[in-house]
């Protein structure tokens, strides 16, 4: 009983030992891993300070686009502004030129019903 009592204790420390071993860190690899993880954070803090200066950038731009709209329409040009020299634009016929072609449609629309009631009464005499 005793021998099995000394290989109980061997194997609990053993166990023990080996436990204590894994637990342990190598301080090597740590310090890579850390530096690791602060590279990391310093290019996330950089790519969010880009991302506020160019936010940044485009206000400042919106604003200065804003303040002169606003100033070129609060002082209008002083130089006069050119006019053209072409004539405007004819608006479309005159009143008498629409008279005259609505006398010249209706005469159109009247020798056509002319023609037309000529031939049907050619087709079938009258009753």
């Amino acid at each position: 009983m005793s021998k099995v009592r000394t290989m109980i204790a061997a194997t609990g420390l053993a166990l023990a030992f080996a436990a204590s071993a894994s637990a342990q860190i190598d301080p090597r690899a740590q310090r890579e891993r850390n530096a690791f993880y602060l590279q990391q954070d310093v290019n996330r803090q950089n790519a969010l300070a880009a991302q506020r200066e160019l936010s940044a950038a485009q206000s400042r731009y919106n604003a200065q686009l804003t303040l002169r709209s606003l100033d070129e329409a609060a002082h209008p040009p002083t130089e006069p502004t050119l006019r053209s020299t072409l004539p405007p634009a004819p608006r479309g016929p005159s009143a008498g030129d629409m008279a005259s072609d609505i006398e010249r449609m209706e005469r159109l629309t009247d020798q056509a019903l002319a023609a037309s009631n000529a031939r049907l009464r050619a087709i079938k005499p009258a009753s």
